[in-house]
């Protein structure tokens, strides 16, 4: 590792460590500050090893995930302005179309159950309770995209001694799963509450959904794939796209 990169991922340990108490500090939106600052200057890389440094030296993943959320002010820009420049066929550039693809569905799960909102029943809103469904269907679909970058992306990093953002990404996977399926079960609840109620609850569900995919997905592009970029040699990355071919994709597009 070159000086330079030693120095920027000191910093960042440094400054990770300093925001892992911040529940109990008077100064949060200072640091917050402060540490996007450093952020917005050091390379992926240095992130990415920082974060491994600091779990070999006895981090937890959730210590790591509540710094990453601090990440967020660093990955406010829009998918369309926060691309990474890869070739057509490249798998990043899929992992990228597929990101928005998640995200189009999201927006649109929350559009309807706004529509469904502006009904006074159930039984008025029957096309609107069916489209919602037809798109969390279409999200647990899309895990697909998580299970071709468990088993095919993280494996290669993890090759690479770089395990930490790996583990990361994973866990958040996981969550994200439950929180779908908690709106499929939610869904199948709707005689239980006052019909408004029951769509503020299914609201706020995809509310949460949709914030934390978000996050999970700037932090992909600014810290996974840009570190993969780095480390995965040319062959390995054939291997991962003809394995991606073999798992197989979902449609990028609402049936």
């Amino acid at each position: 590792m070159n000086s330079e990169l030693e120095k920027s991922k000191n910093d960042v340990k440094e400054m990770m460590k300093k925001l892992r108490g911040t529940k109990e500090c008077n100064n949060v939106e200072e640091l917050q500050k402060d540490f996007e600052a450093l952020l917005a200057k050091v390379p992926p890389l240095a992130i990415a090893v920082a974060e491994q440094e600091l779990l070999n030296e006895g981090y937890t993943f959730e210590d790591l995930k509540n710094s990453c959320d601090v990440h967020l002010a660093l990955f406010k820009g829009s998918f369309e302005n926060n691309r990474i420049n890869v070739p057509k066929d490249h798998p990043i550039f899929h992992f990228q179309e597929e990101h928005r693809a998640i995200t189009r569905f999201l927006e649109k799960l929350r559009a309807v159950i706004k529509e469904a909102s502006s009904k006074s029943s159930k039984e008025e809103a029957k096309l609107e309770l069916e489209t919602i469904s037809k798109i969390a269907r279409k999200l647990m679909e899309a895990e697909s995209h998580n299970v071709r970058q468990e088993n095919t992306l993280f494996p290669i990093l993890e090759k690479h001694g770089i395990t930490a953002p790996p583990a990361v990404m994973w866990e958040e996977h996981t969550e994200m799963k439950e929180q779908k399926k908690a709106f499929l079960k939610k869904l199948e609840k709707v005689d239980e509450f006052p019909f408004k109620e029951f769509l503020d609850r299914l609201d706020a569900i995809a509310r949460i959904l949709m914030e934390k995919f978000f996050k999970h997905s700037q932090k992909e592009n600014n810290i996974l794939y840009e570190t993969a970029l780095r480390v995965i040699t040319e062959e390995e990355w054939k291997d991962i796209k003809e394995e991606c071919d073999n798992l197989g994709y979902f449609k990028l597009e609402m049936d």
